[in-house]
């Protein structure tokens, strides 16, 4: 009996997530298409892909390579079917849906803090202004999230091909993964990390303009927000003072919040790659146990009411009229 209403309970979240996540994902593909800053560029892809594409083969291989092929792709195929602002809209409802479920589902107990999660400015930018990077960290989920090395991979390296930021990510991915199977001591793998992040900071711009990544010609454009430089630094003690254990078991996402602090004041892209990973570095805070959960927990709640109130009042919460950070 006990066991048929834990089922009984697990069937009806997961019915419930679904639905949630279709409604979720339905309201942010049904707002106003031209009503947010950068969707002009999208709409652009959206209908000259196949002409980018071509001036990317052009231009060489590495280039091809180091400009989001697969996001290019994706826009051709569909817009075979569809017109360029229906195309957004398809990319936006699948990228928040697979979000959104994705993240409900990683542990019902936390229902409210998963939400509020979903709902933070630098989660939900994703598939309002930042498209690309929304479908990518979706794709880089569905790896995640796999049980099967072969799709994780596969997955994973797609979502580089979607959106550059995710090359890092990989990277550092690949290196847990070696540190694990070589069993470095979790004191090693810090310190390794952190001369990595240190060397990437300081060539990771010139490295995208020998590869020939649009990214290294637009640093300029990005920034990085204090708040949320002091707000990460806050999260990392936090998982410090877990222990070995906590670092070891959350290896990757503990090398995304270092690479992130490390890089932040040399990498000026660095806050779009850390975007692309937080999901993981919230979602690593829910095994925090005792006072450190607590002190997580209201962190995060405080972030969030700190964005929102930034937010207030802006047209279009902040994306109507420019990237508010």
């Amino acid at each position: 009996m006990v066991e048929f209403r834990k089922q009984y309970s697990a069937d009806c979240y997961w019915a419930f997530s679904f639905a949630f996540s279709i409604v979720y994902a339905a309201v942010l593909s049904g707002l106003q298409v031209d009503a947010f800053v950068d969707r002009d560029n999208y709409l652009v892809y959206a209908e000259y892909s196949s002409d980018i594409l071509e001036r990317y083969v052009g231009e060489g291989a590495l280039s091809v390579i180091f400009n989001e092929p697969v996001w290019l792709f994706i826009n051709i195929f569909l817009s075979f079917f569809f017109f360029p602002d229906v195309v957004l809209r398809v990319i936006i409802f699948f990228s928040s849906f697979f979000t959104c479920i994705y993240i409900l589902r990683f542990k019902v107990e936390y229902f409210f803090v998963l939400l509020v999660f979903l709902l933070l400015p630098q989660i939900l930018k994703n598939n309002i202004i930042h498209l690309r990077q929304g479908l990518a960290i979706t794709f880089f989920l569905m790896g995640w999230f796999s049980s099967r090395s072969g799709l994780r991979w596969t997955f994973m390296g797609l979502s580089s091909l979607i959106h550059a930021s995710f090359l890092f990510l990989v990277l550092l991915f690949f290196l847990n993964q070696l540190f694990t199977i070589f069993r470095y001591s979790t004191g090693l793998r810090v310190l390794l990390i952190s001369l990595l992040s240190v060397t990437i900071g300081g060539a990771g711009m010139w490295l995208a303009r020998v590869l020939g990544a649009r990214q290294g010609e637009g640093a300029q454009y990005f920034s990085v927000s204090g708040l949320g430089f002091i707000f990460w630094l806050a999260v990392a003690v936090l998982f410090f003072s877990q222990g070995r254990q906590f670092l070891r078991a959350n290896a990757f996402a503990f090398s995304i919040l270092l690479f992130y602090l490390i890089t932040y004041f040399f990498l000026p892209v660095t806050a779009r790659i850390f975007e692309s990973g937080m999901i993981l570095v919230l979602l690593a805070g829910l095994s925090l146990d005792s006072y450190r959960k607590v002190c997580f927990f209201s962190a995060v709640f405080f972030y969030f009411c700190v964005q929102w109130y930034q937010r207030a009042g802006l047209p279009g919460f902040g994306w109507g009229v420019e990237n508010y950070l």
